[in-house]
C-alpha cells in the first residue's frame, strides 16, 4: 500500500484522535453514466449544512487517509472523500484516471457539481490531495466544473506519459510495476501500458499541460526536488500560470523543497537527512489558509504571497556554501544563463572552448545492467546518493570538472546533448549529473534517459549503427549550489535498472528469446557542437 503523508497533510486541522474516523454521511454518488462512486462526507457536527466543501478524490481509497483528512471538517468545512472507479473493479483491470478528466466520462466534474447542489455545501468547492489524489485534481480542472473554486495540489504528474510512465522512450519499470500493482494489479493492464511507448491519443487524454487554457481555478502546487513528479508539478504551475483561463492565469503558486515523494514521513534524503533549513517552508502556503481565503472569503493575505517559493540546495553534509536557502520568484524558471560544459578527452568536463574531435567507446550488456542508486524514485531508495559504486564499473564513463574556484548555482531545467552511436540495432543512453565532494563522494543531483532510435541520425544517409545521433536528454529541473572546492561530474552509461527497463540493443519489434547482444556504444565529443551538458547558471 502506498503511504504518503506530505507537508501539506501536516498543515491541515489535525489528526483524528480515535483509531478510526466515522463519516457522518456515506453516499453512492451517481455519475453521468449511472456508475455510483462511494463518497464519505465529514461535517463539523451531524446537523451542519450549507458549508464550504473540500473534495478529495482518492484512487487509493476513501478511508486510507480519513484520519488525516477528516479533521479539516472541524474548521467549518464539509469534507467529501470519494473512491474513484478503479476501486470498483475487483479484478484490477481498470487503469486509474481514464474517467477523471475532460473526456466522455467526467467523474471529477460530476462530483463537484453534485456536491454543489447538495444541502451539505454552499456551492463553493475546493479540492485537495497529494500524489494520486493530486493527479485526479489536475485532470478534473480542464473539465471546468462551474463550482470548482480552488485547488491545493501536491506531488502530482500533470502529464502521465513522460512524467509518470515513460521517459525518453523507456518504461519507468520499477515505478510503473509497483504503482499498477497497487492500483490496477491485473497483468493485462501492465502489458497494455507497456505497449503504449509513443505519445498517442490515450496519453493526450491524460496530458493536462496541453489543455491548461481550459483551467479556471487558482491552485497551489507543491513538490520536492527528489520527488518522482517534480517536473509534473513545475509544468502544471507554469502552464496554468501563463496559459490558464481567466480564473487560473496569474493565480497559481509553486512551492518546492528539498524533499522526496514521502516527505515528511520519510526524513531521509538519500545518504543524508533533510537539511534543517529545508524542514519548513518559511511562508504559510497551507491548505487551510488557501481554503479559508477562497472558500470562506477570509482576507488572510495568501493571494499576495510570492508566486514561487523554492529551496536552493547546497552541500548536503552542511559544509559552507551560498546554498541551502529559500528563495522567491515571480515566475519559473528564474532568469539564468544556459551554460555548456563539454565532454573532453581524459574524462574532463570543460566550461571553456571545446576539445578536439574524439570518440570513446563503452559496452552495454543487458544481462549486467548498471543498478539504480538514488534519484527521483517511488519505492526504490531515493534522493542524493553516492554514485561511486557504479562509476567504478567499466560500462560507465565519467567526465569531471576541476575543483570550482567559487560557488556555482544551477537553477532550472538541465539538458544534455550527447552524440552517440552503436554497433547494434538500438540502445539507451543514461546521463547522471553529480556533485563531487572534496572527499570524493559523487552525489547524484539529477539524471535522464533517452532511446537512441528516437533521435534522427546526423547524416540521414547512414543508419544509427553506422554513425552518431544527437540525443537531447532531459534531466528535468533542479536547484543546487555546487560549492567552491566541489567538482561537477556527468556519467554516461546505457542502463539504470530497475528504475528503467533494460535496453535489449534490438529493435522494439524484435521479441525473440535469443540472448540479447552486447552493444559497443561510442561517444563523440569535441568541437563547439560536441557532447555537452547545459546548466542553467544563476548569477548573483
Amino acid at each position: 500500500m502506498i503511504r504518503i503523508i506530505t507537508l501539506a497533510l501536516l498543515l491541515v486541522a489535525g489528526y483524528c484522535v480515535a483509531e478510526e474516523c466515522v463519516p457522518h454521511v456515506t453516499i453512492d454518488m451517481p455519475m453521468r453514466d449511472g456508475v455510483k462512486l462511494p463518497t464519505d462526507i465529514y461535517l463539523p457536527d451531524p446537523e451542519a449544512r450549507n458549508l464550504p466543501c473540500i473534495l478529495i478524490r482518492a484512487p487509493n481509497g476513501r478511508r486510507t487517509y480519513a484520519h488525516v483528512l477528516a479533521p479539516m471538517a472541524a474548521s467549518g468545512y464539509a469534507v467529501a472523500i470519494q473512491d474513484t472507479r478503479n476501486l470498483l473493479d475487483a479484478e484490477g483491470r481498470t487503469f486509474p484516471y481514464l474517467s477523471d478528466g475532460w473526456g466522455v466520462q467526467q467523474d471529477g466534474y460530476d462530483a463537484v457539481q453534485w456536491l454543489a447542489n447538495s444541502p451539505y455545501t454552499n456551492g463553493k468547492i475546493g479540492t485537495y490531495g497529494v500524489s494520486a489524489q493530486g493527479i485526479t485534481q489536475l485532470l478534473m480542472a480542464p473539465s471546468r466544473p462551474p463550482n470548482l473554486t480552488c485547488q491545493h495540489i501536491g506531488i502530482a504528474a500533470s502529464s502521465l506519459f513522460e512524467q509518470g510512465i515513460f521517459a525518453g522512450g523507456q518504461l519507468r519499470k520499477h515505478q510503473v510495476e509497483s504503482w499498477l500493482g497497487y492500483y490496477a494489479p491485473h497483468p493485462t493492464v501492465l502489458a497494455e501500458v507497456a505497449k503504449q511507448h509513443r505519445y498517442n491519443d490515450v496519453w493526450a487524454e491524460l496530458d493536462t499541460v496541453s489543455v491548461a487554457h481550459r483551467v479556471d481555478a487558482p491552485a497551489i502546487h507543491h513538490g520536492g526536488w527528489y520527488d518522482i513528479f517534480i517536473q509534473g508539478t513545475i509544468d502544471a504551475f507554469v502552464s496554468r500560470q501563463e496559459r490558464g483561463g481567466k480564473g487560473a492565469r496569474g493565480k497559481q503558486k509553486l512551492v518546492i523543497g528539498p524533499w522526496t515523494h514521502f516527505w515528511p514521513e520519510e526524513q531521509r534524503l538519500g545518504d543524508f537527512k533533510v537539511p534543517e533549513a529545508g524542514q519548513q517552508v518559511p511562508v504559510d502556503y497551507s491548505a487551510m489558509r488557501w481554503f479559508d481565503y477562497y472558500l470562506k472569503g477570509i482576507d488572510n493575505g495568501i493571494a499576495n504571497l510570492p508566486s514561487v517559493t523554492y529551496y536552493v540546495m547546497g552541500p548536503f553534509d552542511g559544509s559552507p556554501s551560498s546554498g541551502n536557502v529559500w528563495r522567491y520568484a515571480d515566475s519559473w524558471p528564474p532568469p539564468s544563463a544556459l551554460t555548456p560544459f563539454y565532454l573532453a578527452p581524459g574524462g574532463k568536463l570543460l566550461a571553456d572552448k571545446a576539445a578536439p574531435l574524439e570518440s570513446l567507446s563503452y559496452y552495454h550488456d543487458p544481462a549486467n545492467p548498471v543498478p539504480t542508486i538514488g534519484g527521483n524514485n517511488l519505492f526504490l531508495a531515493s534522493g542524493p546518493m553516492d554514485q561511486r559504486p557504479i562509476e567504478e564499473r567499466d560500462d560507465v564513463v565519467v567526465f569531471t570538472t576541476e575543483p570550482l574556484t567559487q560557488d556555482l548555482e544551477v537553477t532550472g531545467r538541465v539538458l544534455a546533448q550527447i552524440l552517440l552511436g552503436t554497433d547494434q540495432d538500438d540502445t539507451d543512453i543514461v546521463v547522471r549529473l553529480c556533485d563531487v565532494y572534496p572527499d570524493g563522494r559523487s552525489i547524484l543531483i539529477a539524471d535522464g534517459i533517452q532511446r537512441l532510435s528516437d533521435a534522427a541520425p546526423l547524416d540521414r544517409r547512414i543508419g544509427c549503427n553506422k554513425g552518431p545521433r544527437r540525443l537531447d536528454i532531459d534531466l528535468w529541473s533542479t536547484s543546487i549550489v555546487f560549492a567552491k572546492g566541489h567538482r561537477i561530474r556527468i556519467s554516461i552509461s546505457s542502463s539504470n535498472f530497475p528504475r528503467y527497463d533494460i535496453a535489449t540493443n534490438r529493435h522494439r519489434s524484435d521479441t525473440s528469446e535469443a540472448p540479447h547482444p552486447i552493444a559497443e556504444n561510442t561517444l563523440f565529443f569535441g568541437g563547439v557542437r560536441g557532447s555537452r551538458i547545459l546548466l542553467p547558471v544563476i548569477k548573483r
